[in-house]
């Protein structure tokens, strides 16, 4: 929870922001408002100005975690079953390719199925980890109709989507590498309660693991959920 300064008794001087933590996006904005118009003042003093200036970037945080929790909880109810399907196909192919590894003797299908079972692994990483504040990208898209004449704007739009998941896929294959993932692949396979991912980004050193949400793209903020998915499809690589 951002920090605000202390509250000001003189009212020409600065604006009190004493009574904002919890408050709604609407309170918010409008002391935001009110900040910024205080702060057009030029005859303002260096300390409340400075004061003002950094309630204001606390504010503004505020807000934007708003907004952040607003949109997760939207696209966490419009991409729950969809979500919920691919894992059960994702863990289904996992399953699937790890006992036809464990059944292998040839040298040349074992490195063939180590292969697929990596994939395996990044897509079910990729459904559990997906950012629930952004539009889920689906791992498993309808196939589009080769005899299908598509216009411009559709092509660059599969194309567009088409990247994205690759790339998401790529950020989940490097946090996966580097050990970074909310919730490790041993934790999906184990079904032990799922981290609530709401933003998702490689920058995660020892400084910074996921964060619980009720701190706050680019970030990863986490919450403890019930793990509602269960198991497993065809394979899909």
């Amino acid at each position: 929870m951002p920090k605000y300064p202390p509250r000001q008794s003189n009212s020409s001087n600065g604006v009190d922001v004493s009574g904002l933590i919890g408050a709604g996006s609407a309170k918010l904005k409008k002391k935001i408002r009110d900040i910024e118009r205080l702060l057009r003042k030029q005859e303002l003093p260096s300390d409340v100005r400075l004061e003002n200036e950094r309630a204001l970037k606390a504010l503004k945080t505020d807000l934007e975690d708003k907004k952040v929790d607003l949109r997760a909880q939207k696209y966490a109810k419009k991409y729950h079953m969809i979500r919920f399907f691919e894992k059960k196909k994702a863990l289904r192919n996992y399953k699937r390719v790890k006992n036809e590894l464990e059944a292998a003797t040839d040298k040349k299908e074992i490195k063939k199925l180590k292969k697929k079972l990596h994939h395996c692994e990044i897509d079910l990483a990729y459904v559990v980890n997906f950012p629930k504040a952004e539009k889920y990208i689906s791992l498993f898209p309808n196939p589009v109709d080769p005899n299908e004449k598509l216009s411009e704007e559709t092509k660059k739009g599969l194309l567009h989507t088409e990247q994205e998941r690759l790339a998401y896929k790529k950020l989940i294959s490097e946090m996966a590498e580097a050990g970074t993932l909310p919730n490790t692949l041993e934790d999906i396979i184990a079904g032990r309660p799922a981290v609530n991912v709401t933003t998702l980004s490689k920058a995660q050193d020892d400084e910074s693991k996921p964060v619980t949400d009720d701190a706050s793209p680019n970030k990863t903020t986490t919450q403890t959920t019930n793990n509602q998915d269960q198991e497993e499809e065809e394979f899909f690589e």
